[in-house]
């Protein structure tokens, strides 16, 4: 049976943990496609959801709508913001403000086909400088992507695995410099999904 989940409340937990899609699939062992689906029209089926709501540390009825949706969401943004200050205030005693608030940089990525059509639709994740991210396409396609500053830009360094005879091989390395909100795109040619183009924007 399907259920309807809060995704801006699902969104808000992922995002507070700095967790990417990525991670929030693998630690719910689920497949990226399905948490990216229920993050954009909040139906889930019910192991799904429990998945969820296990790899967040949290009751399943936390995540679902509730008949009051104005008063769910209400307490769902009073929750999220009584956390953020207690969290501020625990860094801010610890003095890690300004090596975290200054570290991370977030980035959107699309993919699509050579049509045009996007394959996984957009996507967010939360990138530490100097640190590499992981973004897994089920037996499609792996990328690692490492973000330091160059000047007024974001230089992108990437690894692209593509999905052959099941397993992942490295098949290239690029690298691009993005500039502030604008974007920049890396063309591929893969085995599994044929060629791909890679959008990345980022507002830092």
């Amino acid at each position: 049976m399907d259920m309807q989940i809060n995704k801006t409340f699902l969104r808000q937990e992922r995002e507070k943990r700095a967790w990417s899609q990525s991670h929030l699939a693998e630690v719910a062992d689920l497949s990226m496609r399905t948490v990216q689906r229920i993050e954009r029209n909040g139906v889930a089926a019910k192991q799904s959801a429990m998945a969820l709501a296990s790899a967040l540390g949290m009751n399943l009825a936390d995540l679902l709508i509730q008949p009051d949706s104005g008063t769910k969401e209400h307490n769902s943004n009073r929750h999220w913001w009584g956390l953020v200050g207690i969290v501020a205030s625990l860094i801010v005693s610890l003095g890690w403000w300004s090596t975290a608030a200054a570290e991370q940089v977030m980035i959107n990525l699309s993919v699509k086909t050579e049509s045009g059509a996007s394959t996984e639709g957009e996507m967010q994740f939360l990138n530490e400088l100097g640190a590499q991210s992981e973004i897994q396409f089920d037996q499609q396609f792996r990328l690692r992507v490492t973000a330091v500053r160059q000047n007024q830009g974001l230089l992108l360094s990437t690894e692209i695995y593509d999905f052959i005879d099941g397993d992942y091989h490295l098949i290239s390395t690029p690298s691009i410099l993005i500039a502030d909100k604008e974007p920049a795109a890396i063309h591929i040619d893969t085995h599994a999904s044929g060629r791909l183009m890679l959008d990345f924007k980022s507002d830092f």
